[in-house]
């Protein structure tokens, strides 16, 4: 199954294909591991060491907050937001 990933233009320096993405998987852990296997630049950005979501960004898929279990169908659509900070 392939869903639509839309990664922020903030991030756009770390991928080689622009901001949005089809990606396949039953979890959300697994789509992004599918796109990370195509973007290997994005996994910094997105998880921690420990394989987990840092804590400045945010993933919804279908415009819920979600986690790494999250299921996701056919027709998700994956938002990654991060928070950006200056001064």
């Amino acid at each position: 199954m392939s869903v639509t990933v839309r990664i922020p233009r903030v991030l756009s320096q770390a991928v080689t294909t622009g901001v949005r993405h089809q990606a396949e998987g039953e979890t959300l852990a697994a789509v992004l591991e599918n796109l990370f296997s195509r973007e290997p630049g994005l996994e910094n950005h997105l998880l921690d060491e420990g394989g987990r979501i840092r804590p400045h960004v945010l993933i919804f898929v279908d415009a819920a907050r979600a986690d790494l279990d999250t299921p996701v169908r056919p027709t998700s659509e994956i938002q990654v937001l991060q928070a950006v900070s200056g001064g």
